[in-house]
């Protein structure tokens, strides 16, 4: 059984495989979540049946030994706050722990059904938050929930400055007294020597911390950053920061002795303004593309286009339901199965964004929108 971080993932762009997809709301982050348990059997029982009912003899064999393996592990799988995502075949079991509540699925077919992932991952629903300052560093992670504290521990952690720089720290608060008497030109020299000296140390302790946390966090989870610390602060840590992962909208306020009840208000407040701002980016990509560069409700069109990997961004109504199939010549087909997880499947396998909103959310007559990359 394999814990997965990032998406998309490799191991679930096959839409030629037959996957057992469960989806759960989570509500606990202890083992004490009876109810979730519960749910998350009754699913796996309800998976039994319908393998027994729609595989063949062998493959039912295979995928009842995973879904039995999967219920053997209740317990690491519900305890979590947010959603669950667990895919399972017949030789692997993958798993997500998301952000987000999602909706209660069970889908058996060929494909995994992405929806509570793309949910999940669309936008910033995870995320880290760094507490920032001159002399230490916390670490948060958060979704839209709650939020968090890690414990940094190990040798190489740059928990505080001292700790980051050691020997090779420059600044010292005694050079202030420097050439005695504490009045005149050499005081006031001594003074802004050390104030040099304190800001070169932290830009070398700001480029430790930026290293250590893109190296050992964001990287490794693929997970957004938002910076907590006071804007003097923010503007030296952005202008020296490598990683990729941190967000343009930070916390603008001091992190020192900051309560977690704090961080977690300052985090949810600033993730809610951040997915707002995303959501409305997405909408603008698509109001501003022209018809040339954009297929709206066009069945066979959309088929083509993600088969041939043109579809840069695919927007669904998450309440649309179309039956269908993609043909191996990459056309429609109207059959009873789901057209909309299949395209979903197909877009995703071609390094295309899917969007899944709201039906309220969408376009007045659009239920599936692509833009296009050429």
């Amino acid at each position: 059984m394999i814990k997965l971080n990032a998406f998309p993932a490799p191991e679930l762009e096959k839409d030629d495989e037959l996957f057992v997809t469960v989806a759960l709301e989570l509500h606990s982050t202890s083992v004490s979540s009876d109810q979730d348990r519960i749910q998350l059997n009754n699913l796996l029982d309800d998976a039994k049946k319908r393998i027994k009912d729609e595989c063949d003899k062998d493959l039912a064999k295979k995928l009842i030994a995973q879904v039995d393996k999967a219920k053997k592990h209740d317990i690491e799988l519900v305890t979590y706050r947010g959603g669950l995502a667990l895919y399972i075949t017949q030789d692997d079991i993958f798993y997500y722990h998301l952000g987000i509540p999602v909706a209660n699925l069970l889908n058996v077919s060929n494909g995994p059904n992405l929806t509570p992932l793309i949910e999940n991952y669309q936008f910033t629903n995870q995320y880290f938050v760094l507490v920032l300052n001159r002399e230490d560093i916390r670490l948060f992670e958060g979704d839209s929930t709650s939020v968090k504290e890690i414990k940094l521990e190990g040798e190489d952690v740059p928990k505080t400055l001292e700790a980051a720089l050691g020997t090779e720290k420059t600044g010292d608060s005694s050079a202030s007294g420097a050439g005695g008497g504490g009045g005149g030109e050499s005081a006031l020299h001594g003074h802004t020597e050390t104030s040099k000296e304190k800001d070169i140390d932290r830009e070398n302790y700001f480029r430790i911390v930026d290293r250590y946390i893109q190296e050992h966090y964001t990287s490794e989870r693929d997970l957004p950053l938002i910076l907590y610390a006071l804007p003097e602060n923010q503007a030296v840590f952005r202008k020296l920061s490598k990683n990729n992962h941190l967000l343009e909208d930070g916390i603008e306020e001091s992190g020192a002795n900051v309560s977690f009840n704090t961080v977690q208000e300052k985090a949810l407040a600033k993730n809610i303004e951040v997915v707002k701002k995303q959501q409305e980016k997405m909408f603008n990509r698509f109001r501003e593309t022209s018809m040339k560069f954009r297929v709206d409700n066009q069945l066979n069109d959309l088929a083509i286009s993600a088969t041939q990997g043109r579809v840069e961004e695919l927007l669904v109504n998450k309440g649309y339901r179309q039956r269908g199939i993609i043909t191996p010549e990459g056309e429609f087909e109207e059959v009873d199965h789901d057209f909309v997880k299949r395209l979903i499947t197909r877009v995703v396998a071609t390094k295309g964004k899917v969007f899944v909103v709201n039906q309220d959310d969408m376009p007045v007559g659009i239920n599936l929108s692509a833009r296009l990359r050429y």
